[in-house]
């Protein structure tokens, strides 16, 4: 379908398109196949925009300073950085633009979160949070912690996992067994579907027995056992944002002024109804 360029990014886009050549896009570990990388796929499909992407074989910088060598020799114009905080390290050395994914607001939307939590009555609120050096599961986990903190509430002990269905399943075997855990905000949709698997499995009912929330709200969520209330970013929207920095920089005119994009709390059966007393 054609691209619309009448709005206000309508001309960068457009010259962006006569001398863009390919894109590439580089992602480690989980972002290899993770929303933010179908959401800037989307984008590019909407724009025209080819892409080549790079799977790291590791998340250090000589690993992706290796996938920077490999999209270059494939002739890419400019480069998108999945996992951001590498920037940093990567882009003197590069010799070709380097922008990360534009991002969503983590923080706002483990704070709404936690505070629907909150609100549901429960005296706290346990934490599924994703690997410890991740900008996304540390901006989640800040704000779940100072949310309970305003609240004056009990800060319990956080659950680590590593974004896979398979590590919530883990950490909900432990948190079926703990005394008290009647809400549990996970640092994302695929880990909370193990945690609902595994507290299935010991017994516990949700929403009669805990409540749940997830972070993304993947396509999948909506088809949960039960529906899972989520925080919903738009990837796509992203996507858009990431696509359009980059090709500002490979213009080399000034990239928007953009804040993240605004999240939405997605209310649904695992948090929907009061738990029984």
């Amino acid at each position: 379908m054609p691209v619309d360029d009448a709005g206000p990014d309508g001309p960068l886009r457009a010259r962006a398109r006569r001398r863009r050549g390919t894109l590439g896009v580089i992602a480690t570990g989980s972002s290899a196949s993770g929303p933010v990388l179908h959401g800037l796929r989307a984008a590019a499909r909407e724009q025209e925009y080819p892409l080549s992407v790079f799977s790291a074989a590791g998340h250090d910088g000589a690993a992706v300073l290796a996938a920077v060598d490999g999209l270059q020799l494939q002739g890419v114009t400019g480069i998108v950085v999945l996992d951001g905080h590498l920037l940093a390290e990567l882009a003197p050395a590069a010799g070709i633009p380097l922008v990360p994914a534009a991002s969503t607001d983590q923080y706002a939307g483990a704070r709404r979160a936690t505070e629907h939590l909150l609100e549901l009555g429960h005296p706290t609120v346990w934490h599924l949070g994703g690997p410890e050096d991740g900008p996304a599961a540390r901006a989640r986990e800040q704000g779940w912690r100072e949310t309970l903190e305003r609240h004056g509430a009990e800060i319990p002990p956080v659950m680590r996992g590593d974004w896979s269905a398979r590590s919530g399943y883990r950490a909900g075997q432990s948190l079926a067994v703990e005394s008290g855990v009647g809400a549990v905000f996970s640092a994302n949709d695929h880990m909370a579907l193990g945690l609902l698997a595994a507290f299935a499995e010991a017994g516990m009912r949700v929403p009669r027995d805990a409540h749940v929330v997830g972070f993304d709200d993947v396509p999948e969520a909506a088809y949960f056992a039960p529906p899972l209330t989520t925080v919903r970013q738009d990837f796509v929207a992203a996507g858009r944002r990431t696509l359009a920095t980059l090709a500002a920089h490979i213009e080399g005119v000034a990239a928007p002024a953009w804040g993240t994009v605004e999240v939405e709390l997605v209310v649904r059966e695992s948090s929907r109804c009061l738990r029984a007393g």
